[in-house]
């Protein structure tokens, strides 16, 4: 649901993931985009979890 709602809120976004997410979509199609999408935030929270560090969305910025 959560990848859904990523998808579904993209808009006139131009950050970095925004980009892929929708070049995704559109060479890929939606659903196969939802998986991608879902499967990325659980690698995400899954490193965040074994590391325990803070999420940084982008390299270099806190």
């Amino acid at each position: 649901m959560g990848a859904r709602a990523v998808l579904n809120s993209l808009g006139d976004k131009q950050d970095r993931f925004s980009r892929w997410a929708r070049s995704l979509q559109e060479r890929r199609g939606y659903w196969r985009a939802v998986i991608a999408i879902a499967a990325k935030n659980a690698r995400l929270a899954w490193a965040v979890l074994k590391y325990g560090e803070d999420f940084k969305g982008e390299p270099g910025k806190d």
